[in-house]
């Protein structure tokens, strides 16, 4: 979502000034009038498409002095290039936004962006007790040329280029009985949301079977299988 207003201020002849807010899409910041999310990079270039302003993570200042004119401004975080090897292979949260905006004379700009992921995350939920039940397990995740496995406790990030991902499980219980099943293709993915892939025991009344909730903000989301 891109908003923004002008209005009359006291600045020099011939400057404007940019007042900026950008967040994250699906992260809580600090309520401020013009808040910009610490881990946001900011660059800014003029209309030839020259880079006049960058500022890392932390670093954006509450007012930018520009001269009058179009610009184009990119929010992103600093791990472009990198986000597919950090936590051991199993990735994180990446995001970016551009826009482009027009300063005018002796005016403040006010901007408002929120920046959405590029990637999207998959997560293991196991049921209670699976600890006092099972005494090992396997879940492993696919995507693309991406194979690892991951815990309960773990989020693994993909981009939507590899089409999905698949998922399998193999769990061993307290009697030496070891339950698996093959790999699961899930091919109906988006950037910005968790797939919660969500386990639970079968019984005599319920077979099991797949579940899966999304959510938009890379923090939750649901998949079900009986073991």
């Amino acid at each position: 979502m891109l908003t923004s207003c002008q209005s009359e201020t006291d600045i020099s002849a011939g400057q404007a000034v940019l007042e900026l807010q950008l967040t994250r899409a699906g992260r809580q910041v600090p309520v401020a009038t013009r808040a910009v999310d610490n881990d946001l990079c900011v660059d800014i270039f003029d209309d030839e498409g020259d880079l006049i302003n960058h500022y890392a993570p932390g670093q954006v200042p509450a007012k930018i002095v520009l001269v009058p004119g179009a610009f184009r401004l990119r929010a992103y975080t600093d791990n472009q290039d990198s986000w597919q090897t950090a936590n051991s292979g199993r990735g994180e949260a990446c995001y970016y936004a551009e826009t482009t905006f027009e300063m005018q004379d002796d005016m403040v700009f006010r901007l408002k962006l929120d920046v959405p992921a590029t990637n999207y995350a998959v997560a293991l939920k196991l049921p209670e007790h699976f600890h006092d039940l099972f005494t090992a397990y396997t879940f492993t995740l696919a995507s693309g040329s991406r194979t690892f496995a991951i815990t309960d406790t773990q989020k693994a990030f993909f981009t939507t280029d590899d089409g999905g991902f698949s998922y399998a499980m193999r769990a061993t219980n307290a009697d030496g009985i070891t339950h698996a099943h093959s790999a699961i293709d899930f091919p109906d993915v988006e950037t910005g949301k968790c797939f919660t892939v969500k386990y639970s025991y079968a019984t005599s009344a319920n077979t099991g079977g797949v579940d899966i909730i999304i959510t938009d903000d890379m923090e939750t989301g649901d998949t079900n299988i009986s073991l």
